[in-house]
């Protein structure tokens, strides 16, 4: 029969003094398996030694505690043990995870940046504005470890955030991104987000009146860019995005290709079917417009002791550093501002262009040439006529052209 260990006391654990050349070590036998370690250092650790799935294991009861508080810890920490819970591997894996965000590694940020660096979000056009969004939205989480972020959690970030759209599209880009990282065992539970709910859009048009003001203003690169939209109706992107070998000053013409054109009607199998490239014609104005755009872009390139001249390659519209035009809404901002003409969007170019153009005298058919629209005149029709009427196309650029130039001058 074992021998009975009898159970320490107070004033016997008390006067329990270290050794300087080794760690002393006594059971209490008031619990089985407490132990009480004393290093030499003086530190004083309780441990309980308790068989755990047929493997004797040590787990650790924790550090200055009386002796009454170590008895109660140990009991449930048996207790605990017996119910098939290991809480060592739990306190172990919370360790990795805090070092591992300390360092930056497995944090929330951590894997955002990885899903655009070597996962599905690396080919994407729009990551960087998707990072972009996404960073500034949910700040508070990026340093957090990736496996401790939560739905709720994020869902407040989303509610309290000053800019409805931002959250809203913040959202639509983390929702893939969350889906991924749970494959991978880099975020875990369930995560429904929700959008803000969102006024209904403004279909802003820019009057005569706010034309004569804030044409005269654009002169930055953000601004050349809203004036290209405005003297051909294209997108926002597709005016961003453009390259200078998509214009042929010869032909007087802008080819859109298909890949970089929105195709708001594709459903089902119309998905698979690549959009066709979208022939521009180019006013007079649009040309000098692009030409006076070379010539920045040139001398920026000389000051900056880079090539000077610009490759086919080369986006046409950059910043004052050479990046891509990417903080649309704080430039906005400054020209409501300096202008006083608020509550209007990049897009509001494109809705400015067409009302021009039907104040032109445009029929319906060419406006909707004009906007780049797949079906003109409705599918039926477009099913047999091809034409892109391309003479009334350039025409009425033209005339569009021609009234933004006197707006400017504020005729």
């Amino acid at each position: 029969m074992a021998k009975r260990v009898a159970p320490l006391t107070a004033i016997g654990v008390s006067r329990l003094k270290p050794d300087p050349s080794k760690t002393i070590e006594v059971v209490d036998g008031a619990v089985p398996g407490l132990r009480l370690r004393v290093t030499p250092s003086g530190t004083r650790t309780r441990s309980l030694n308790l068989r755990a799935k047929g493997v004797m294991r040590r787990f650790d009861v924790g550090t200055r505690l009386g002796l009454a508080e170590a008895r109660q810890k140990a009991d449930a920490l048996r207790r605990e043990v017996k119910t098939g819970a290991d809480p060592t591997a739990a306190r172990r894996a919370e360790r990795k995870r805090t070092i591992a965000a300390t360092l930056g590694i497995g944090t929330f940020g951590a894997v955002v940046d990885l899903y655009f660096e070597t996962g599905p979000g690396a080919g994407l056009r729009t990551k960087h504005e998707q990072q972009q969004r996404i960073k500034s939205v949910f700040a508070e989480h990026l340093s957090r470890p990736s496996t401790d972020v939560a739905s709720t959690s994020l869902q407040l970030s989303i509610d309290a955030h000053r800019s409805k759209v931002s959250a809203a599209r913040a959202a639509a880009y983390l929702t893939p991104i969350i889906k991924w990282a749970k494959k991978r065992g880099l975020m875990i539970g369930e995560f429904d987000l929700e959008k803000p709910l969102q006024d209904a859009p403004q279909q802003r048009v820019l009057s005569v009146e706010e034309l004569k003001v804030l044409l005269p203003t654009f002169g930055d690169a953000y601004g050349r860019c809203c004036k290209l939209m405005l003297l051909t109706g294209a997108r926002r992107d597709e005016a961003r995005f453009a390259t200078w070998g998509q214009f042929d000053f010869r032909a007087k013409v802008w080819k859109i290709p298909g890949e970089q054109r929105k195709d708001t009607r594709a459903q089902g199998r119309r998905r698979a079917r690549a959009k066709e490239e979208l022939v521009v014609p180019l006013s007079r104005q649009s040309i000098e417009l692009l030409k006076e755009q070379r010539v920045v872009e040139e001398t920026r390139r000389r000051l900056e002791e880079v090539a000077a001249e610009v490759s086919v390659e080369n986006p046409v519209f950059v910043g004052q550093s050479g990046g891509k035009l990417m903080n649309w809404d704080r430039w906005l901002k400054s020209k409501a501002i300096t202008t006083g003409v608020s509550g209007w969007s990049a897009h509001a170019m494109r809705r400015t262009a067409a009302t021009l153009a039907g104040e032109c005298g445009a029929a319906p058919h060419v406006v909707s040439v004009l906007l780049g629209h797949t079906n003109i005149g409705g599918e039926l029709v477009a099913g047999y006529n091809k034409s892109r009427y391309l003479k009334e196309h350039a025409d009425i650029l033209q005339q569009v052209a021609d009234n933004l130039e006197k707006f400017e001058r504020g005729s």
